[in-house]
């Protein structure tokens, strides 16, 4: 990562406040994450690990303030590899140092809470701050129950990570208030834009509204200068939860439109999400279309969209152990052939001190390979 005069000089701000408080400063690890996999075949298996991790120094409730240092690493095997720089190409070695576990500033932000006495917090950030309409907030912000679908992230999307709509990215300003209610609130943000690089800022609105049985979060954002009239998005998250025999989860939403380019449905964004409770079965129907812009970029899946089945035995949020039988058909629309997938995948759950262990077999039942059929997965994250 490569961090600009502008982010180095508001790393250098939160590292002075640090040091002045730091009879007033927590460490924690807000996110650890190991996704091992490998092919099972005739030929020696090859482990490839996935890791990520964020440590996070921040300021408690009266500094209002935190600095999260971190790597994430698409191959950690890379660490344990010796390159000689005088035989390897270029290619290699950027390969080599993309990988490398080097702790590295993801972001920092002061707040100043209850603004003039309301309730109002004024953020200044710099990297990655929100994820908008993950679902993920509604626990944090409301001690609410789960919403938020597994089907998501590097597990399921090694790619293109899907998880949420959007998320902010940049140096700037957010503006958060309750407005005085218990179930709502507004944030506000903007912000020289991460992902397009110097000179592009954004804006975004978001609203999100917790009641007993509806969880609903909505957001708008543009983008300038960018393309002839700007880049906008926005995103509807809805959550339904009407008793104990079901629920229903909604993601829908435009990561990137741009009005001088026709619309076309590889600009959308939807997951429906059905869940039915049949006691002790939780049956989960996810359609899923990948977008074909994420996070204002192209995407490699773009044209693609899954049925995905999940017959899941035991409650992940109340049982120690959990698991069942997943399966998906997808659909790539861009693909020259073989166009056209099936994947059922056996897998085990468990929660131990804090720890999430998910262990899947992914067997690819079409197109039908017997050297390529089965995959290996073993995720552990840690909860902190």
């Amino acid at each position: 990562m490569i961090i600009t005069l502008k982010r180095y000089s508001g790393i250098l701000i939160f590292l002075l406040v640090f040091l002045f408080n730091l009879n007033a400063a927590d460490l924690e690890i807000p996110k650890m994450e190991l996704i091992t996999r490998s092919d099972i075949g005739p030929s020696t298996p090859i482990l490839v690990t996935r890791g990520k991790i964020d440590l996070k120094i921040g300021g408690g409730y009266k500094l209002g303030g935190s600095l999260i240092l971190g790597f994430d690493s698409a191959d950690l095997g890379y660490s344990d590899t010796e390159l000689d720089p005088a035989t390897e190409d270029a290619s290699s070695l950027a390969t080599y140092l993309n990988n490398q576990t080097y702790l590295q500033f993801q972001s920092a932000q002061v707040t100043i809470r209850d603004l003039f006495s309301t309730p109002t917090e004024f953020t200044y950030f710099t990297g990655e701050l929100d994820v908008l309409c993950s679902g993920d907030d509604f626990p944090y912000l409301f001690g609410s129950v789960p919403v938020a679908t597994r089907y998501r992230g590097y597990l399921y999307f090694p790619d293109d990570e899907f998880d949420g709509i959007h998320t902010i990215n940049g140096t700037g300003l957010k503006l958060s208030s309750t407005f005085g209610s218990e179930r709502i609130l507004t944030s506000a943000f903007i912000y020289e834009d991460g992902y397009l690089g110097n000179g592009h800022f954004s804006g975004d609105i978001r609203t999100l509204f917790n009641f007993d049985k509806i969880r609903m979060e909505s957001f708008v954002g543009a983008t300038f200068p960018a393309s002839t009239f700007g880049l906008y998005r926005g995103g509807l998250l809805f959550h339904y939860n009407p008793g104990t025999t079901g629920e229903f989860f909604a993601q829908i939403g435009v990561p990137q439109w741009d009005p001088s380019m026709s619309f076309t449905i590889e600009r959308l964004f939807f997951l429906f999400e059905p869940r039915i409770k049949i006691n002790p079965v939780t049956i989960i129907l996810t359609l899923f279309w990948h977008p074909g812009y994420y996070l204002q970029t192209a995407t490699a899946e773009m044209g693609s969209a899954d049925v995905h089945l999940n017959f899941m035995l035991g409650e992940p949020e109340t049982s120690t152990f959990s698991g069942g039988l997943e399966g998906s058909v997808t659909f790539d629309s861009s693909a020259v052939s073989n166009k056209f997938g099936v994947n059922v995948s056996p897998y085990i759950s468990a929660i131990t001190s804090g720890v999430i262990w998910n262990i899947m077999l992914n067997t690819e039942l079409f197109p039908y390979s017997l050297n390529d059929m089965f995959e290996g997965v073993i995720s552990v994250k840690a909860e902190f």
